[in-house]
């Protein structure tokens, strides 16, 4: 029994000792394991509907934290604005910050949860808190008094502002015009910098927009102010098409709101800052299903070229009396409703007798002219046949023919044919008069010296060196243009001079750097190192030399642009500047000339890179 005991107490025993061990474990893990300070923060927590607040994400103890990509925000539209950074030291400790910042559009009307936030970022998870935002339909500091509203209440951005597609048929013939209209209806908001609609057309030809109008229309019970774009489509291939959907861009004008009191008066500084944002939006409408219907085969004309509408055929000949040989001209006139692109020149009945030249076509508002000429060849020939236009009826479904003509004409024979004859020149010859002859002219003397002899056949631009001297000039008048765009360029183009100065200026700082190097004058080695490197960067980079942060750093050579390496080797050195400018720390000649080593590598690096 007292073996059995005993057994009993040391397995109880075992059994506490190993719950002490683990709960000291988890303990030290809890000890040890890395808090984040995450914190989601707007700037407001009550706005109107179609305003926009601002939302912050700040992350402590961070430097190189990338843009979080948000989710879909129930009730808002997300943008970001850009980054801000923070850095402290304190008793020779530092600590750094970074804040994303958001515009969020809202467009709805209602009580919203924004957050919580998962982040995920090199293995450590970052949760934010949760944020309250409340919407109104009217003004926010109008919402304690009712008003009497003659318009129903819009608690949807997107029932403010939204864009409608429209045609006047859903099915059409293939080539048959269609009239569309593309609407863009805005509610009691400012917008601006509206652009052309563009949307799908896939098995459509369209036409260009005209001017858009701009008037007033009540829709469901609702004022809206509305922009209409008006063009022209028509099929090219039967079939079942869906058109759309169509797309506009426009700046939304947003009014900003009071962010809280102020002892200044804000009106002051909201007139001298801006007290409008402005919000790219993308709108876009929903599709429209258009039948492409095939032009019937039955009694289809024989000179049928696809002309579809409703046309007349207006047709005069002149002149009525010619030669065989003269020209006449047929002057035919297509006026009416249709596609007027579809309509080709009328056709003669016959050519026999003629010759026949292409016609010169114009075309102006829902009239097509066509001015042929022809030639009677034959003195057998009578009249000029019969033209014809052959369309297809779009309110009738049928196809028609339209003739005119016969026209008589007169071939008029010449009164009598010219002869051709020989005439002779009855002038009396002309003979030559004989010169007096003068004596000497016919005698060459002898010369006494043959002069400088010359190979036959030689000439100066035959000479290769003559030919080679033609060549420095044109190289005098490169190398000056050369020179002169450089200059220009080097005046004009800010970027391209400070990219070429930098690493001159980087040559003179890290020279300046070794002389305190060798000194071992460690706080005028590093202000020098640390202004170097700002200035090669801001300048590399085309930023503010001052503004350069290793958090700049990070978004213009993060993401793969550079060598990791290279980053690794910057961070050391802004942190080593650190110490030394905001931290009393001693560093030795060692750590001097480690850091004065990563910066020339830096230096070569990114002058080997294209950036």
């Amino acid at each position: 029994m007292s073996r059995l005991k005993n057994k009993t107490i040391n397995f109880k025993l075992l059994i506490l000792c190993l719950s002490l061990a683990f709960n000291a474990l988890s303990s030290a893990g809890i000890c040890f394991a890395k808090e984040f300070n995450f914190e989601a923060t707007v700037d407001r927590n009550k706005l109107s509907l179609g305003s926009s607040l601002q939302l912050a994400l700040a992350f402590d103890d961070v430097q190189n934290m990338p843009v979080p990509e948000l989710p879909a925000i129930d009730g808002f539209q997300a943008r970001y604005l850009g980054p801000s950074t923070m850095m402290s030291i304190v008793n020779g400790k530092s600590s750094s910050s970074i804040t994303h910042n958001y515009l969020l559009l809202s467009t709805k009307v209602g009580n919203f949860k924004i957050g919580p936030f998962k982040i995920e970022h090199s293995g450590d998870r970052y949760t934010s808190n949760q944020l309250s935002v409340e919407v109104l339909a009217g003004q926010v500091e109008n919402t304690s008094q009712p008003g009497n509203q003659a318009e129903p209440l819009i608690k949807d951005l997107n029932d403010r502002l939204f864009l409608i597609i429209q045609t006047k048929k859903k099915s059409a013939y293939l080539n048959e015009i269609i009239p569309l209209t593309i609407k863009l209806y805005i509610n009691n908001l400012g917008v601006r910098d509206i652009q052309y609609p563009e949307f799908s057309h896939e098995g459509f030809s369209v036409g260009r927009f005209d001017k858009p109008n701009q008037y007033q229309e009540v829709y469901k019970g609702v004022n809206f102010d509305v922009l209409e774009f008006n063009t022209s489509i028509f099929g090219l291939r039967p079939g079942e098409f869906k058109l759309g959907p169509s797309n506009i861009k426009c700046n939304l004008i947003i009014q900003k709101q009071p962010r809280g009191r102020s002892t200044f008066n804000s009106n002051i500084f909201d007139d001298f800052f801006g007290r409008q944002e402005i919000y790219p939006v993308n709108l876009q409408s929903g599709y429209i299903a258009l039948t492409v219907l095939p032009l019937p085969a039955e009694n289809r004309p024989e000179d049928f070229s696809g002309t579809l509408g409703n046309f007349n055929l207006e047709v005069s000949v002149s002149p009525l009396e010619v030669k065989v040989g003269d020209p006449i001209t047929l002057t035919m006139v297509v006026s009416g409703e249709g596609n007027l692109d579809t309509v080709g020149a009328p056709k003669l009945k016959s050519e026999a007798g003629f010759k026949i030249y292409e016609p010169q076509i114009k075309q102006a508002g829902n009239q097509k002219s066509f001015e042929q000429i022809i030639m009677p060849m034959s003195a057998q020939v009578k009249e000029v046949p019969m033209i014809s236009l052959a369309f297809f009826n779009i309110q009738s479904g049928e196809y028609k023919t339209i003739t005119r003509g016969p026209f008589p004409i007169v071939i008029v024979k010449p009164e009598k044919e010219e002869e051709s004859k020989v005439v002779e020149n009855k002038l009396p010859a002309v003979v030559p008069a004989v010169q007096e002859e003068k004596l000497g002219r016919d005698i060459i003397y002898i010369k006494e010296n043959c002069g400088h002899l010359a190979r036959k056949g030689e000439y100066l631009y035959k000479n290769r060196i003559f030919l080679g001297l033609q060549v420095i000039p044109l190289l005098i008048y490169l190398l000056t243009f050369i020179i002169y765009k450089r200059q220009r360029r080097f005046k004009t183009d800010l970027k391209y001079a400070r990219q070429l100065l930098a690493p001159r200026k980087a040559r003179t700082g890290i020279y300046q750097a070794k002389k305190y190097l060798d000194k071992a004058d460690v706080d005028k080695f590093y202000d020098t190192l640390f202004d170097t490197m700002q200035e090669y960067l801001g300048d590399r980079l085309h930023l503010p030399s001052k503004g350069i942060t290793i958090s700049v750093i990070d978004e213009h050579l993060g993401n793969n642009v550079v060598d990791a390496q290279v980053l690794v080797k910057l961070r050391d050195i802004f942190r080593d500047c650190d110490m030394v400018r905001y931290a009393s720390s001693q560093l030795t000649g060692e750590n001097m000339r480690d850091s004065l080593k990563k910066l020339e590598e830096v230096i070569d690096y990114l002058q080997r890179q294209k950036i």
